[in-house]
């Protein structure tokens, strides 16, 4: 379904009432920002909303989702705009399923990187009652641990290189103020190791870029 065409058909039988965006958002009951969205191809208007934006317009549902007025060819153009709203409502699904396979990936993955981190916190050890400032540096533990992983999954899912490059620098970096602030001196050598090539890296990329 073209949004832009579906914009410009939008703006074109506005502009024929003689209505300007204000006009047309007081009558449907929505802000001008709404009708601007849909005028430059940014969305469609919802289902609740096209019957009143037709009947202001004057056009119907199918002359809407086509972007134009349609003649003999409506039957056709009926059919081809219900195949491609099942199409986007199939796409927008089969997304909203990817987001949530992601989200549970990048969650066990914190959770098994947060259990190896905080191994030797007392939070483990039997017979003992964790101390505020020990759950609050396990939960800022947790969030840091996650936002960085879910950043690096964004990053790759997205091929973004300078993405991957800075949540590993992040990575790095809080492992580092970790391991030096708590005392956990196993994780101070791969925490240097992980600044030290994230530096290179972005010292060949800089080098990379003023060659070319």
């Amino acid at each position: 379904m073209n949004q832009k065409k579906i914009g410009e058909f939008i703006a074109l039988k506005r502009k024929e009432k003689g209505l300007t965006q204000m006009e047309l958002a007081d009558i449907l009951l929505i802000s001008n920002k709404t009708i601007s969205k849909w005028e430059c191809g940014n969305g469609l208007p919802e289902v609740s909303l096209m019957l009143p934006l037709c009947n202001v317009l004057g056009i119907s549902v199918n002359e809407l989702l086509s972007g134009e007025e349609l003649e003999s060819s409506y039957k056709e153009k009926a059919e081809e705009n219900l195949i491609s709203l099942i199409e986007d409502k199939q796409k927008n699904r089969l997304s909203t399923n990817a987001l949530l396979i992601w989200q549970t990936v990048c969650l066990i993955i914190s959770i098994i990187i947060w259990l190896i981190l905080f191994a030797d916190s007392n939070v483990y050890q039997l017979g003992q009652t964790p101390t505020p400032l020990t759950l609050c540096y396990l939960t800022v533990g947790f969030v840091l641990i996650h936002l960085t992983v879910s950043v690096i999954g964004y990053a790759i899912i997205k091929h973004s290189s300078k993405l991957v490059l800075t949540a590993l620098l992040f990575a790095s970096l809080a492992c580092l103020l970790i391991s030096l602030g708590y005392k956990t001196a196993w994780l101070i050598i791969p925490s240097f190791i992980g600044v030290v090539i994230c530096f290179i890296l972005s010292l060949l990329s800089l080098f990379k870029k003023k060659k070319s």
